[in-house]
């Protein structure tokens, strides 16, 4: 097999290789995707929106109870007002007929003969007989009449009674209710936060590994392409581009070189020329570290902050790239050796920058 057959084979391979990863890396989280997470989520959000609604239907009730109580209440003591003056008269007119009785038989045994003994005929004998009869059955009627309105009275307070009894009972029942609702409200609301947590985190993998995905498929392409052109013939290939090939790794030069940027040194202590890329503080970048501080625990800046291979660049050495001061605050797994990823305040400014090469200095 000619050496040319050997490298496309192996960059088969590679291909091969880097796909076999890829579908590895994603196929080892069995977490729900977006879609389930989603549909979890409108199905608690719709849960959700019933309990409220059950709470304001309760608190709807729980009002009108309220003021029922408050009229009920005045009833009883308007009630009981009655009472009290019904009481009052009844032992008002017992102690009329009280005296009444005494002064016509209690007031010496001749009172009431004398009474009658005055009348001029049989008609006013008669008459005044009739006048002391009338006046005691007066009397007995209007206490009847007052203890049956003081009857009557006591069994409205009574019913009252019960019905306020009736009402503080379901008022309980709906304060237990809302009790029950307001707890199923607070779970379903940490379990809805938590799922749409959890769909946020999904969203944001499943662009990582889009983002992943084409990035392999990219490096596959361009190792299949390197091994293509390095199984070239030499006599096709410039002397510039010989010294160039041995010079770089092929997994480090890509096959469309980025921009080389030559910088200014005015006196500045050169440290070489670096592959400058950008980055920023989201998922996409940053992973679980997304929103947090650097790796020197400052806040990271825009136009202020880089991210270094400390064993190339020390943290917190200030760098001149292309004329702006930097400061090396943060560090990355990708970033190892003559690289810099540039702090930038948006995604789509990672992208809208670009990488380039780039002379580095000391500002210091």
């Amino acid at each position: 097999m000619s050496n040319r057959a050997k490298r496309l084979a192996r960059a088969g391979i590679i291909m091969i290789c880097i796909a076999a990863v890829g579908h590895a890396n994603m196929s080892v989280h069995a977490e729900p995707s977006s879609s389930e997470l989603q549909k979890k989520t409108s199905n608690l959000q719709s849960e959700l929106n019933g309990l409220n609604g059950q709470l304001n239907n309760l608190i709807t009730q729980m009002d009108a109870m309220s003021q029922e109580a408050e009229e009920l209440a005045g009833a009883m003591t308007e009630t009981q007002n009655r009472l009290n003056e019904a009481q009052a008269a009844g032992e008002e007119q017992y102690e009329a007929m009280k005296l009444r009785i005494k002064y016509i038989y209690e007031a010496g045994d001749t009172s009431f003969i004398e009474l009658l003994c005055s009348a001029e005929s049989m008609t006013d004998f008669l008459n005044k007989t009739d006048f002391v009869k009338t006046v005691n059955e007066y009397d007995r009627n209007m206490l009847n009449e007052l203890l049956d309105t003081q009857d009557k009275i006591a069994e409205e307070g009574k019913k009252l009674e019960s019905q306020h009894q009736d009402l503080i009972a379901k008022q309980e029942e709906l304060s237990s209710k809302r009790t029950e609702v307001e707890s199923m409200i607070a779970s379903t609301s940490s379990e809805l936060s938590n799922y749409s947590a959890q769909l946020e985190r999904a969203r944001q993998a499943e662009l990582l590994a889009s983002r992943q995905a084409a990035e392999q498929q990219a490096a596959a392409e361009r190792a299949a392409n390197q091994q293509a052109n390095n199984g070239q013939p030499a006599d096709n290939q410039s002397s510039a581009g010989d010294a160039s090939n041995s010079e770089q790794p092929a997994d480090t030069k890509p096959v469309q070189q980025p921009v080389y940027t030559p910088g200014s040194s005015d006196g500045k202590q050169s440290l070489g020329s670096f592959r400058i890329t950008h980055y920023c503080n989201c998922y996409l970048c940053c992973g679980s570290w997304a929103g947090g501080p650097t790796a020197s625990g400052t806040i990271p800046t825009p136009g202020r902050t880089i991210a270094v291979d400390p064993s190339v660049i020390p943290l917190g050495t200030r760098v001149i790239i292309n004329g702006q001061i930097y400061v090396a605050e943060d560090t990355g797994s990708a970033i190892k050796g003559n690289k810099i990823d540039v702090y930038v305040a948006s995604h789509e400014l990672t992208t809208q920058y670009g990488v380039y090469y780039a002379d580095v200095y000391l500002a210091d």
